[in-house]
């Protein structure tokens, strides 16, 4: 993959199993953190202003010698982000062997709070995102709670998608909202 190939956008497509925020899966960690050097707005708090996106703080990054870790960002003025949601990351990114194995973006408010509309705008070609009910995609495709991780995963047709919402089964709490989206390899 050439360095430039990607943008990193606060409002790109959600595609299951293939990209999200414009990353793509599969890119080198190489690749990837030369693009995130050109977001890179101020070192030394390590502020990073994606395409659309809200000022964004690196909370978080690692690499092991095998080429497994990865980063997370959280919203730079956290004074807008409910003291329940501090802490919520707004991206991560998961590498394993050097490469881009998941994307995960978080909903780090509540509906009506100021913060809410900072919040990843990407949908799926549903146009079903953050926020939107998690039943609203069963007419697209099966979804299966994990109990142990407390989130939902689709059916293998639809795309490697993991959707998190109050981490309940649906049969118990049939009205909840999507509060993070990963998208992984399959």
């Amino acid at each position: 993959m050439l360095l430039d190939s990607f943008s990193i956008v606060w409002d790109a497509s959600i595609i299951p199993g293939v990209s999200l925020a414009g990353i793509p899966l599969h890119a080198s960690a190489v690749d990837l953190e030369a693009v995130l050097s050109k977001y890179l707005t101020d070192k030394n708090s390590l502020r990073y202003r994606f395409e659309g996106a809200p000022d964004l703080c690196l909370s978080g990054y690692g690499l092991d010698e095998r080429g497994n870790g990865g980063y997370s960002f959280s919203i730079f003025d956290d004074e807008i982000v409910s003291e329940l949601k501090k802490g919520v990351p707004a991206l991560s990114i998961l590498i394993r062997n050097g490469r881009v194995y998941a994307v995960k973006v978080y909903d780090f408010s509540f509906p009506g709070e100021p913060a809410h509309r900072f919040v990843y705008k990407g949908l799926l070609s549903e146009c079903i995102g953050l926020g939107s009910l998690v039943s609203d995609i069963l007419p697209f495709t099966s979804l299966e709670f994990d109990e142990a991780e407390e989130w939902f995963y689709t059916g293998r047709d639809y795309g490697a998608l993991e959707v998190t919402g109050w981490g309940v089964p649906l049969e118990e709490q049939p009205n909840q909202l999507i509060t993070a989206i990963c998208v992984i390899q399959g």
